[in-house]
């Protein structure tokens, strides 16, 4: 996988990917009665004590990028000593176009997406009822985006220490010690970050607060995607009596993310299982294109679609194809760790059925000449060819180029902090092994693109790491939103999250990709009544598929809000101001 995306490792719990889909979609039979112990704990003042000891910071908008309002804010590096080090924060918000119920804070995920970016494509993203209702604001998490930027290594170091990760995955012992070798690398030198250790998601959550307190508009509303949940459910357990509503749309498991004593001691993706999520995806493409047939799914004309994945996949991992880009005339290569991360990268679109069909096709129909067959297939055209090398230049973008990218850096300060393990590398091949079995193909991804967490390589850890519990009582109840066919944050995370936060209503989406705001409409109205009623639904529900797998062009599926802000690019209108440049953290 290339430099961790929205969802982000975005994530999912593998030890209790338990049931089929049917038991796991059933509304959980959780009591909203509180426990005497949660009641106890939850009524305990410590979070909100800690930041009263931090004066409420006053908030200097200045208008920018053309429609939205921009601040920063000087907060403490670590909440213990609040006139100690500062990180600027960088907040920026787009006002509601109606009468305003309130203010929305948002987060796209990551670890490392940039929340003000989420905010002003607010108008792209955001339903008209949420436009109206909310302003929308975006906190840039300390460390990344328009905030100070954290720094792990230097300019010069880049390019060869992440030369071994343009791999997806390493695969043999040569290319693993080689892929072991520069995870260490970049894990040790953020251990040693001052702010890479201060970034934990219970620092990033008291940020949110300090904001919050700053805009003086009553408790908090929140929308959260992928791993922007995990701030959403540690924000809820922090502050149980600061929201007024909260929405986690591409759930997390939160015990399975943060370090427990019963888990840590496993690989990150082995407790959050999203190669399991990847590879339950593949299956039901698979399925669904045998179903539809050709011509709507072309991949259907090689006859059993599973069994020539199977031998098209066994294909490649012996002989790599050499392919052409139509435009420049250049070769390139797609190997076995490329071509899953092709289809990995393309499984997190709401359209993921059509792009892998269009991946797939093209691939089956080199590999058929290059064995000197005739392919069942059709031939390919040059739009299938740039949906390939899209998804291949997006599968192995690692940041190893000429502007530094802290991409890696942020998203190791924040998976590593929160994670906890206690692994060692060295065992990652065996991993790997075991990776194979569980999860086919895309648990290697998955399992390799946070090896940097391995216990005896990320060695700085944050001592106000929240870690739980995450089953207070809150007053409000948390709305939780989970994609049947989400590759990154797997459907289990919701069901299981559910179950943890016992106020909670679960909403489930028959939804292709990498959640589900925006792309259903079923979910959409959910969220939207939740948010601006402030009320729970009564009990779960269930939001069926609204368009064919494979769908006419008229038919096609919206975008979700993670692939819209990672499109966006922050407008300079004439004249308008900017965030200044982030201040770089070593």
């Amino acid at each position: 996988m290339r430099a961790p995306r929205t969802l982000v490792v975005g994530a999912v719990a593998a030890s209790m990917l338990a049931g089929t889909l049917a038991t796991a979609s059933a509304a959980p039979t959780t009591s909203s009665a509180p426990s005497a112990a949660a009641v106890s704990t939850a009524t305990k003042p410590s979070e909100n004590a800690k930041l009263n000891k931090t004066p409420t910071p006053k908030l200097k908008w200045f208008r920018c990028y053309a429609t939205s309002e921009c601040a920063t804010v000087d907060l403490p590096l670590d909440y213990d000593d609040p006139k100690g080090p500062k990180t600027k924060v960088a907040v920026l918000r787009t006002k509601a176009t109606g009468k305003r119920v309130g203010t929305l804070f948002v987060n796209p995920g990551g670890p490392g997406g940039s929340s003000t970016d989420l905010a002003q494509a607010a108008s792209r993203w955001a339903s008209p009822t949420i436009r109206k209702s909310f302003d929308v604001v975006g906190v840039d998490p300390r460390g990344i985006g328009a905030s100070d930027n954290v720094r792990c290594l230097q300019p010069w170091q880049q390019q060869s220490t992440f030369a071994p990760l343009e791999d997806v995955f390493p695969v043999g012992w040569t290319k693993q010690q080689r892929y072991m070798g520069s995870m260490k690398k970049i894990a040790r030198a953020c251990s040693t970050n001052k702010l890479a250790t201060a970034m934990s998601t219970a620092e990033v959550a008291r940020d949110m607060e300090m904001v919050r307190r700053a805009l003086g508009q009553g408790k908090l509303s929140y929308m959260g995607f992928s791993y922007g949940t995990q701030l959403g459910a540690t924000y809820a357990n922090m502050f149980p009596s600061n929201f007024r509503s909260i929405v986690i749309d591409g759930t997390i498991n939160p015990r399975s993310w943060s370090g427990t004593p019963w888990n840590k001691s496993r690989p990150l993706d082995f407790r959050l299982g999203s190669g399991k999520g990847a590879w339950k995806a593949m299956k039901q493409v698979l399925a669904e294109c045998q179903k539809a047939g050709d011509p709507r799914c072309e991949f259907a004309a090689v006859g059993d679609t599973r069994k020539r994945f199977d031998a098209l996949v066994a294909q490649v991992q012996r002989t790599p194809l050499v392919l052409r880009d139509p435009d420049s005339g250049q070769k390139f290569t797609v190997d076995y760790p490329t071509m899953i991360g092709a289809l990995l990268s393309v499984m997190y679109g709401s359209d993921a059925p059509t792009q892998v069909d269009a991946i797939l096709t093209e691939l089956d129909y080199a590999a058929t000449e290059a064995q000197g067959g005739r392919a069942k297939t059709p031939k390919p055209t040059r739009a299938s060819r740039q949906v390939l090398l899209a998804a291949v230049d997006d599968a192995v973008g690692a940041p190893a180029r000429a502007m530094y990218d802290n991409s890696y850096d942020a998203f190791l300060s924040v998976t590593c902090t929160d994670s906890q393990e206690t692994t060692r590398l060295a065992d990652y091949p065996r991993y790997d092994t075991q990776a194979q079995t569980t999860a086919p193909h895309f648990g290697k991804a998955w399992l390799w693109s946070s090896s940097g967490c391995a216990g005896d390589a990320f060695t700085g850890q944050d001592e106000d790491a929240y870690v739980g519990p995450y089953d207070r009582y809150t007053p409000k109840g948390v709305l939780i939103v989970g994609n049947y066919w989400d590759p990154a944050t797997a459907y289990t995370g919701a069901v299981e999250t559910r179950k943890i936060l016992g106020r909670s209503r679960l909403v489930s989406s028959d939804s292709w990709g990498h959640t589900a705001y925006g792309v259903s409409s079923c979910v959409t109205k959910a969220v939207d009544t939740y948010l601006v009623s402030g009320s729970s639904p009564a009990r779960d529900r269930t939001c069926a598929a609204e368009t064919p797998a494979f769908p006419t062009r008229e038919e096609r599926a919206r975008k979700t809000a993670p692939e819209i802000a990672e499109m966006t690019e922050l407008p300079k209108g004439a004249g308008e101001q900017t965030f200044p440049e982030p201040v770089v953290v070593d």
